[in-house]
């Protein structure tokens, strides 16, 4: 009877421990009535054009989800929250990164599409744990020299940008499974791209001047002919 009553204790902490983990809070003001509980907050279509100071107390925040508000930046005190694993902004008016966003190490999934992005800070390349990069409909020109540093990278969208070309260092994503490239301003490819073997979708339309080689054309034939069969 001990025994059987110590599991059900011990299954109704799990449970609670879970419901909290797994609530969704709407409200920064609810959230920060008890801060150290709060794991998932949802402030899209909230009409903010400054991110208040008052989310760096929610410590153990794990996803923080931002859409389709007027933010033009992003506060350096976002990196104090560390135990983010996935951010939300698209839809915003971001013209740049925090320089220091290298600090998030167990961000999974950043997605930044439809905001006014030109560059990205190098301390991305510090994200190793990053599977998503979205930063479709941006202003983007080029990519980190080092991009491939982030070998974790399952999915990356970087479509509707103004990129002219992609860094040699590409070839170490291994791991992409998704790479959307869509109306650009590309004209070649590094010859390497070709060791992107995961890739179940490579989407180079829109880039009117770009010529692919021999090999490259194989190699995207390849990859829409086992993405058909899937």
């Amino acid at each position: 009877m001990k025994n059987t009553f110590l599991s059900l204790s011990i299954l109704l902490i799990g449970l609670t421990s879970y419901g909290q983990k797994s609530k969704t809070y709407y409200s920064l003001d609810d959230a920060l009535k008890n801060p150290g509980k709060v794991y998932i907050l949802n402030l899209n279509h909230s009409e903010l054009s400054v991110l208040p100071e008052s989310i760096s107390k929610l410590t153990n925040l794990t996803t923080l989800s931002l859409s389709n508000n007027e933010l033009k930046t992003l506060p350096d005190f976002i990196v104090q929250l560390t135990e983010l694993t996935r951010i939300e902004l698209d839809h915003n008016k971001l013209t740049a990164l925090p320089d220091n966003i290298g600090k998030l190490v167990n961000l999974e999934y950043l997605s930044l599409g439809f905001n006014k992005l030109k560059a990205l800070p190098e301390s991305i390349l510090k994200l190793n744990q990053l599977q998503t990069l979205s930063l479709g409909n941006n202003q983007l020109t080029k990519l980190p020299d080092n991009i491939g540093k982030l070998k974790a990278l399952t999915t990356l969208d970087l479509s509707n940008n103004q990129l002219a070309g992609l860094p040699d260092n590409i070839a170490p994503l291994v791991n992409l499974t998704v790479l959307n490239l869509h109306h650009n301003k590309l004209t070649a490819l590094p010859k390497n791209i070709i060791r992107l073997r995961n890739l179940v979708t490579f989407d180079l339309e829109e880039n009117t001047g770009l010529v692919l080689t021999a090999e490259q054309e194989k190699f995207k034939k390849k990859v829409a002919t086992n993405s058909s069969s899937k």
